[in-house]
């Protein structure tokens, strides 16, 4: 019990003792029980005016556990990237409206003994991977560790001791130079298994690999948490929403295909702005919407003008989030201002390395400024990461193909996709001309004349192009310049 009318720590009415500065650390937690306080807060509030390193805070958060007896660290919880937070017991482990939580267990050894270090290492990679990803608060390795992925037990009441809404375990094996890792994601309130997936890598270069493997496990891994919770999310009315689950309400709608998926993603992205004006993932998802429901480029310039200092607002609220400088990004090459856009790419891929759709738009913005070779190595790589991956990578693959003169490459990645926009069949159209394909040609811009008979393919085109340099604007027209000459002369 924490006494604060006479400022003591009792365990059964006798005071615990505790140094001055470590009772202040508790003070502080106390004061702000069920919220994640930074480090930089702890250190100025218990060290004011004197400059001390992490080692003083850490120190006092391992003086506390001890003296609460908290060796499972479920009381005062370590949230990666940042901070501490105070939990007591019988104390919910979450709010409703909280981020969910998940704890990675320690990966069983299925090798010889040695390789421990190596599987306690994969697993550890993955906890640092999944918090930079923001999608879950997720516990610290000597949190989480201190369940195995083997044990047998009963994994509603791991989540409860952990506080953990999801959980992941693995098995590593490393035999005769090949790698093998199963993960599964496992729901804690019913110990209900979500997803499961086998990873194999081999050859000389397996510890090379492992890296690879690591972000392919933590980007399907991601993904899945996202997935779990949308799925969480869909069934609650609007009324009991907090403004998280009306962000993944709005994500629902985004990530769909409907005719009003857009706008109602934009309907949920503001009401969960209004339930938290400070909430910057959800301006920046509603400044994404707004650029959607404008036609991205086509958007009027004082939209777009919007749209760029909504996203800019959410990177000012919340300058770590690595979504709110992609979503910024997209909008400043929309206004064609191309350096900043590729800055706040890069600075969304520093801050999370492992977010493949990240990775695919840097490929997309190198097409777009005039190099389409380092753009497809970028591409290639997103599409190594995340092989399950949306249409959309098809699409930018197809852009920068045509812009490299791998016409037949981007003939290939244009028909992934479903011909049933006006712009996708003139792309794919200037990418058969310059193939010299005229049956193929008249048939795709006979299938344009009958689905959009006002639309005009050059002048369309022309008005939407992203291109920085004016030779890669004349490569396109030539292409569809072409097209149209063929489809009249057939």
């Amino acid at each position: 019990m924490f006494d604060t009318s006479r400022g003591l720590l009792l365990r059964q009415g006798h005071p615990v003792k505790l140094r001055p500065k470590t009772f202040a650390l508790l003070s502080h937690l106390v004061g702000k029980t069920g919220h994640v306080v930074s480090k930089s807060e702890l250190m100025e509030s218990v060290w004011p005016g004197l400059f001390v390193t992490e080692d003083s805070l850490t120190q006092g958060v391992r003086e506390l556990r001890k003296a609460l007896r908290d060796d499972s660290q479920s009381i005062i919880r370590t949230v990666s990237g940042r901070g501490y937070l105070l939990s007591p017991l019988g104390a919910p482990a979450r709010p409703p409206s909280d981020l969910p939580s998940v704890a990675v267990l320690r990966f069983t050894n299925e090798g010889d003994a040695t390789d421990t270090p190596l599987v306690d290492g994969f697993a550890e990679d993955i906890v640092n991977a999944l918090a930079r990803f923001r999608t879950a608060v997720v516990l610290a390795r000597n949190s989480s560790f201190s369940f195995a992925s083997e044990d047998p037990g009963n994994w509603t009441e791991v989540g409860r001791r952990l506080g953990a809404t999801f959980l992941v375990r693995g098995r590593m094996g490393l035999r005769d130079g090949t790698v093998r890792v199963a993960v599964n994601l496992i729901e804690a309130a019913n110990g209900a298994v979500l997803w499961g997936e086998k990873f194999t890598a081999s050859g000389s270069a397996v510890f090379d690999m492992q890296e690879e493997i690591a972000l392919r496990v933590t980007n399907r891994l991601v993904a899945r948490l996202d997935d779990a919770g949308l799925t969480r999310a869909r069934p609650k009315p609007p009324a009991s929403l907090a403004a998280y689950e009306l962000l993944l309400k709005g994500l629902v709608h985004l990530r769909g295909y409907g005719a009003d998926d857009n706008q109602a993603a934009r309907n949920y992205f503001a009401a969960a702005v209004t339930k938290d004006t400070h909430y910057a993932l959800a301006r920046s998802y509603l400044a994404f919407a707004d650029l959607i429901i404008g036609d991205y480029g086509m958007a009027p310039p004082e939209v777009l003008a919007d749209i760029v200092e909504q996203a800019r607002f959410a990177v000012g609220l919340a300058p770590e989030e690595p979504r709110c400088h992609r979503i910024l990004a997209q909008a400043l090459l929309c206004t064609r201002t191309y350096d900043a856009a590729e800055r706040h790419f890069r600075r969304s891929y520093d801050l999370n390395p492992f977010d493949a759709d990240t990775i695919a738009q840097i490929g997309y913005l190198l097409a777009i400024r005039g190099k389409p070779f380092e753009a497809l190595t970028w591409i290639d790589k997103a599409v190594q990461i995340n092989p399950i991956h949306p249409d959309w990578y098809h699409s930018d693959r197809a852009f920068a193909q045509y812009a490299a003169g791998d016409y037949k490459g981007a003939v290939v990645s244009w028909s992934m996709l479903p011909m049933t926009s006006a712009v996708r069949l003139t792309w794919l159209a200037a990418a058969q001309a310059k193939l010299g394909n005229q049956d193929a040609v008249s048939r795709l811009v006979s299938e344009l004349k009958r689905i959009a008979p006002s639309y005009t393919p050059l002048e369309s085109i022309r008005a939407s192009m992203l291109y920085e340099h004016e030779s890669d604007a004349d490569h396109l027209l030539d292409g569809v310049a072409k097209a149209l000459m063929m489809w009249s002369a057939a």
